[in-house]
């Protein structure tokens, strides 16, 4: 009999092995160790006044304002319309999944200005019996003229999980800057520093998206 089970257990082995380097039953972490240190650098998280805001300027040469804008409308039609998913695995960087609450709130042609309402889920792991998670609210500004778009990311909250079934709302002010989510070494919170990382991914994306959008 003990033949038998080192025998199977032989057998097991590399196909355990194997469902770990896949991620089946691996307890993995969203990023490694070498894509940590953009996460916990100071200022990662910018504040304007005491409020967390991302504002950049995504340019598109040669482009006119209408092309622009037009292009920039149908894509937050689709990317914030309601109960609406993208992708099937939380760590693809263009993956989503919006809750009901997504909208485009304004697109206003002749001003250039397009304003969109993230409510989405943020995955932070998947494993065999559960799904950690967060829902994420933001307000997201576009203003858009001939040869670039304005980005203006704010108004940022989550639902931060307190255990059975249990949640808290949190902003972005009280749990992701500097002051919150890193500690005396400089290194992420066990707690919030996963909301800091993907955080930061989704405003790289949307940028990433706009800019792909507008100079096709």
């Amino acid at each position: 009999m003990k033949k038998i089970i080192i025998a199977l257990f032989a057998v097991a082995l590399p196909m355990m092995m194997q469902a770990q380097s896949e991620g089946l039953i691996a307890r993995k972490s969203y990023k490694g160790k070498a894509d940590m240190s953009v996460y916990k650098a100071k200022g990662a998280i910018p504040e304007e006044a005491g409020k967390v805001v991302f504002k950049d300027v995504i340019s598109a040469p040669g482009k006119g304002k209408e092309d622009i804008f037009n292009k920039v409308a149908q894509w937050a039609n689709l990317r914030y319309a309601p109960n609406t998913m993208m992708g099937d695995d939380y760590r693809d960087a263009n993956f989503f999944k919006n809750i009901e609450y997504a909208t485009v709130k304004e697109a206003d042609k002749q001003r250039g200005v397009i304003k969109c309402q993230g409510a989405e889920e943020l995955v932070f792991s998947v494993k065999p019996l559960a799904k950690i998670f967060t829902q994420a609210f933001y307000l997201l500004d576009l203003n858009v003229s001939d040869g670039k778009v304005e980005f203006m990311l704010h108004t940022l909250s989550y639902n931060v999980d307190q255990g059975e079934g249990e949640f808290i709302r949190m902003s972005a002010e009280e749990w992701i800057t500097d002051a919150e989510c890193l500690n005396k070494k400089g290194e992420l919170r066990r707690a919030n520093g996963k909301f800091r990382v993907k955080t930061i991914d989704l405003v790289n994306e949307l940028k990433k998206e706009i800019s792909e959008a507008i100079n096709k």
